[in-house]
């Protein structure tokens, strides 16, 4: 028994320090995915908070791995971690039922799980807990205590400096399609230019009984088949219809992916076409600083001297010195750039360096980064 409880201890807290971690690193795409739930769940006053909900939540999840691991406080750490997963497991069921977030962000972007794989993860660590519990007098102190306080202390200041970096600069670590390296016209090819299956989805008909109120969802081959549900005075009323992903297949990583200009309309492929672009790249045009926007425009200039190619893109009209600035979708910008403004280079298509603005690069470094 005494094994088996501590197999169990290091399985569980490390997939505590391992899921808070990956999210610390990128503690604005988590609060991000944090705005999506307050607003399933109509709780706008939270969004204010999301940021600093994010660094808390990601920092006391790797603590509490941390504490678990180490033996330290034990009936605090376990009784944390059983709310924190019973309000999990409720969110990811209620997730994957009703069908309302696609990936839970249980593992930030680094993993990508399923709702009802999200919810079955949940169950199975919920159930490990309720057994750690159950064996907790078996969870030695693995440093002596001081030892061990002063390496819960560090890990909070590590993950801190993290979440710091994520914010105020890029995160440490790109997990996502926009990653350093990576081929934006690559990432944007569908399943059939790549020679594989596409998703597949299928129509549900909704309907209610008019006479008795009944609900029913039916495909389309029983919706079509059966004309007493759809002809001249049939008791069914037609509510709506939804489609059903049946078959994942291949979903391209990058989608949403458009450029348009007010002169020349979408430019995409132009401007990912060119060997050498700047992009300046602006989320939340109405959430930037005047130190950002100098400093950006500061380095426009720069760029235009060494005679790049440059062009700022944002989610709405903004202004950079004389840069022209095309239109893109938020959520894809926000997606690229974590920062607000941010700096983007690209050669033909593959993104070869990323900055926030306050770590623009010099007028000495910028072509570098081509060479």
């Amino acid at each position: 028994m005494n094994v088996f409880i501590k197999i169990i201890k290091w399985i569980v807290g490390l997939l505590f320090i391992f899921s808070g971690a990956v999210k610390t690193i990128d503690p604005i795409g988590f609060s991000l995915k944090l705005d999506e739930y307050f607003t399933i769940f109509n709780m706008p006053v939270l969004t204010e908070y999301s940021l600093e909900l994010s660094v808390f939540l990601t920092i006391f999840e790797v603590l509490l791995g941390v504490l678990l691991i180490l033996g330290i406080k034990k009936v605090f750490t376990l009784v944390s971690l059983i709310l924190m997963m019973i309000f999990f497991t409720f969110l990811t069921f209620y997730s994957a039922y009703f069908e309302v977030v696609q990936d839970c962000g249980c593992f930030g972007d680094a993993i990508k799980l399923s709702p009802w794989g999200s919810f079955a993860k949940d169950v199975i660590l919920l159930i490990l807990l309720i057994i750690l519990w159950s064996g907790r007098k078996y969870i030695d102190l693995f440093f002596a205590r001081p030892i061990g306080t002063y390496v819960s202390i560090v890990s909070v200041l590590i993950m801190g400096y993290i979440a710091f970096m994520g914010i105020y600069h890029l995160p440490i670590k790109d997990f996502r399609p926009y990653a350093v390296g990576k081929n934006i016209p690559e990432g944007m090819k569908t399943a059939e230019e790549l020679g594989l299956e596409p998703p597949q989805y299928e129509i549900r008909y909704n309907l209610r009984n008019n006479l008795n109120g009944q609900k029913i969802q039916l495909s389309e081959s029983e919706y079509i088949g059966n004309k007493s549900y759809w002809q001249k005075g049939t008791s069914w009323d037609l509510i709506d219809t939804e489609e059903k992903l049946i078959n994942k297949g291949y979903e391209p990583p990058i989608h949403d992916f458009n450029i348009e200009c007010s002169d020349n309309g979408d430019m995409t492929y132009y401007y990912l076409d060119l060997p050498q672009l700047v992009l300046i790249i602006t989320p939340i045009p109405s959430e930037t600083t005047i130190k950002g926007m100098n400093k950006v425009s500061e380095f426009a200039e720069n760029v235009q001297q060494l005679d790049i190619p440059i062009l700022s893109v944002a989610s709405d009209n903004v202004v950079i010195g004389n840069l022209e600035t095309c239109l893109m979708d938020a959520t894809t910008l926000k997606t690229m750039m974590r920062g607000n403004p941010g700096i983007m280079f690209l050669q033909s298509g593959t993104i070869k360096a990323k900055y926030h603005w306050r770590d623009a690069p010099k007028s000495d470094e910028i072509q570098k980064i081509f060479e």
